[in-house]
């Protein structure tokens, strides 16, 4: 997986002050990700299933000068709205504004998709995947 316009490279510091600031403990895999890339815009980048088909714009930076970070979504969606559980963190938006959630309290970091706009009220959506699998079935627009 390759990412562009990825932020400062992290340490295992950074990732564990993180983890003490939000109260999770990241699964391996997803450590690994933040290590080798600080967020940034992947390619490629288009994410399809039976339920959805969306572009992911941007896989969030745990740590930005620049730019929203995903600990601040965090805040945000889980913290202060209380959209998802606790142990969901987010990683990804897409397109039109909407997350992808990682499942940080089982180590294969199950991947759920939040829809704000579902017409029957399930907005979160489990793609069934782990959040390394998720990465490698991202396509190339046609």
């Amino acid at each position: 997986m390759k990412f562009t316009k990825s932020e400062q490279t992290l340490n295992d510091q950074d990732i564990v002050d993180a983890e003490a600031k939000l109260g999770i403990k990241f699964p391996l895999v997803v450590r690994n990700f933040y290590l080798s890339s600080n967020g940034g815009i992947p390619e490629p980048y288009v994410f399809e299933n039976d339920d959805i088909d969306t572009v992911i714009s941007e896989f969030l930076p745990l740590i930005s000068e620049r730019r929203g970070t995903a600990l601040q979504a965090y805040e945000r969606l889980v913290t202060e709205k209380q959209l998802v559980p606790w142990y969901f963190f987010p990683f990804a938006v897409d397109g039109g504004g909407d997350y992808f959630f990682v499942d940080t309290s089982i180590s294969e970091g199950p991947v759920y998709f939040y829809r704000s706009d579902s017409a029957d009220n399930q907005h979160l959506l489990s793609l069934n995947i782990g959040f390394e699998k998720f990465w490698t079935l991202l396509k190339d627009e046609i």
